[in-house]
């Protein structure tokens, strides 16, 4: 858990902005460490470098190059005027405006935790890991959810897996959202997942649940945390979409109890609900 921010900025670039964002950081109930560049590179070199729960922000090349080396979670910010780049994995042009979620989620990638996205009070709404790969696809299959998982054939476990991952990696690091793990409070086990992907005009919805928890509304909390989700922290807008198997009234009801409406859209094997985000 991300516990401590690391601030090495140069005297130059210590501002009322970088003071405003540090008081915001604060607020949330993490500690700050300022320390001076020439200090922390110092510290390195003799071993005294704090790195357990730490995410360090600096603007000073020298100490991102020596905090990878450290192994610390990293973020850079550049002023314009800066002449050499900060080699650090994320880059900030400046601090106002920044959300400390966006702080908790480059300290997420760097350590490969998943990343909370949303909790609602039965249910933890996280990113997948890829350990729960079987789950994932038998949740895909069962609900008839259009994603590319589709196309892998159940007995390649090993092409499942390494899906996922990439998966992992990829989509979540790309856009921030997609398909989640629906975490269930009490137990810590997997229930179903939920979650939206990028189409070519829309925002496609996919939930499904496992067999023994379904009809308790689980399903709906989710989508209702994830629409409050995309809406306030991505700050999503546009119409979302939704393709539901005919012969699953159940899912049909779902989507009608967050707001979705059945859409004139004709397909053989699904009804399309939609909705603006």
């Amino acid at each position: 858990m991300w516990k401590t921010l690391i601030v090495v900025v140069s005297e130059q670039n210590k501002d009322r902005e970088l003071d405003n964002f540090l008081a915001r950081v604060k607020a949330q109930g993490i500690e700050v460490i300022e320390i001076e560049p020439a200090l922390y590179v110092k510290r390195y070199k003799i071993g005294t470098v704090c790195q357990k729960e730490s995410l360090l922000l600096t603007d000073t090349p020298i100490v991102a190059i020596t905090a990878k080396k450290a192994g610390i979670a990293l973020v850079g910010v550049r002023k314009q005027e800066a002449k050499l780049p900060v080699p650090a994995p994320y880059i900030l042009q400046g601090l106002d405006g920044i959300q400390i979620s966006y702080l908790k989620m480059v300290y997420s990638r760097f350590h490969h935790i998943p990343l909370i996205v949303a909790e609602t009070e039965r249910l933890v709404i996280q990113e997948l890991t890829s350990s729960q790969t079987e789950l994932f696809f038998g949740l895909c299959r069962e609900a008839g959810l259009k994603t590319e998982a589709h196309s892998i054939k159940e007995r390649d476990k090993i092409v499942q897996q390494q899906f996922l991952q990439a998966y992992i990696e990829n989509q979540y690091n790309f856009y921030g959202y997609g398909i989640w793990g629906l975490i269930e409070k009490g137990n810590g086990k997997l229930v179903g997942i939920a979650g939206v992907e990028d189409r070519e005009d829309c925002l496609e919805l996919g939930y499904a649940i496992v067999t023994e928890k379904r009809r308790i509304g689980y399903a709906k909390e989710a989508c209702q945390a994830i629409f409050c989700y995309l809406k306030t922290e991505l700050e999503l807008e546009g119409k979302i979409k939704c393709f539901v198997p005919k012969e699953n009234i159940a899912s049909q009801k779902t989507a009608q109890s967050i707001g979705m409406l059945q859409a004139k859209d004709i397909f053989k094997e699904f009804y399309c609900y939609e909705r603006i985000l």
